[in-house]
Parts: C-alpha cells; sequence; structure tokens
C-alpha cells in the first residue's frame, strides 16, 4: 500500500493480495477498496479495477464465497527473501530472510536485534488467519513470541461477511438499497 501511495502504482499480484486481505480477511465492502485503488493509481481502468475487485469479493460472473488468497504464502511464494518487503517497510530492513513476513513470530532477542521493538516501532497484525499457521515458524521457547502471544488479535473471517452476501451487481445500482 506505501507503493501505490508513493508512485500509484501497485503490481497485479499486490492488487489482488490487497483486495483478497480487505475482503476476507478484514471483511470490508470491496466497494471501499475499489474506490481507493481508483484514486490512487496512475493506470486505473475502471472495468479491471471492478472486476478485479468483485472477482475477489466473490460475487459478479464467478462468485466463490471461498475464493482467497494466504498472505503470508504469497509474501513466501513471490518475494522468499523479503526484499520487496524491505524496500517499502524499511522498519523491518534488518529483519532476515522470509521471517520479515511474520515479524509478530519472532523471539524478543530477534526483534530487538532487527530494532524492532512491537507494536511501537511496527504494529502486531489486526487479524491472524487461521490458514496463516501452515507456513508461520511457530516458535514456543525462550522468550519467543508466537502467534497467540502477545497483545489480542482478532481472527478475521474467512468468509464473506453476512451483510455482503447476494449482492449481485444489480444491488450497487438500484435505488430502493438497504444499508447495513
Amino acid at each position: 500500500m506505501r507503493e501505490l501511495a508513493l508512485t500509484g502504482f501497485m503490481s497485479n499480484r499486490g492488487r489482488q493480495n490487497v483486495a483478497s486481505f480487505l475482503t476476507k480477511d478484514l471483511g470490508i465492502d470491496w466497494r471501499m477498496g475499489a474506490e481507493w485503488f481508483e484514486y490512487l493509481l496512475v493506470d486505473y481502468d475502471v472495468c479491471s479495477n471492478y472486476g478485479n475487485w468483485l472477482y475477489s469479493a466473490g460475487i459478479g460472473n464467478d462468485p466463490r464465497e471461498n475464493r482467497k488468497f494466504n498472505i503470508i504464502k504469497q509474501g513466501l511464494d513471490y518475494d522468499a527473501n523479503g526484499d520487496y518487503i524491505r524496500l517499502w517497510v524499511p522498519e523491518l530492513k534488518d529483519i532476515k530472510g522470509g521471517d520479515i513476513h511474520t515479524p509478530w513470530t519472532l523471539s524478543s532477542a530477534a526483534l530487538t536485534h532487527a530494532g524492532v521493538n512491537l507494536p511501537e516501532t511496527y504494529p502486531l497484525p489486526v487479524v491472524i488467519a487461521p490458514e496463516w499457521s501452515r507456513y508461520i515458524n511457530q516458535k514456543t521457547t525462550g522468550g519467543a513470541r508466537g502467534a497467540n502471544s502477545g497483545p489480542e488479535v482478532r481472527k478475521g473471517p474467512s468468509h464473506t461477511p453476512r451483510q455482503h452476501r447476494n449482492r449481485g451487481i444489480d444491488f450497487y445500482f438500484s435505488h430502493n438499497k438497504k444499508h447495513y
């Protein structure tokens, strides 16, 4: 999102990850994300933007409620060493390798060595999706921060929130819509 804010560009993979995270993990209405990207993108195309957001939200021509990107897996698959993250998130630049994708799981010593003080210099995750656990190095000894230690982190929905179900494109253009 920092790249988008500073340059007006984000790769298609990044756009898909953001759309999936906002709609599936945070349960945010896809229109908010679509409007934000419309505002910031220099290569904005109305059909591509809204089509991609509809697809990610699981509505439209190819509705699948369970279509969801695992952002930890995506980060490890497409930025295994964390170079892209280091470029755009300099406060994590001294975390080594793929651990940069899950800083909240690192030991206090590793965080201190990297100059990271959670949540002071970098925030804790606002959600931890259940499917992330397959890709998180779960450390449980030596004062390490496991995925479930530290401040309470809410778990995000693994499906489309009830208030956003059954919303085809006609809902958004209807004059008789029911706001939630």
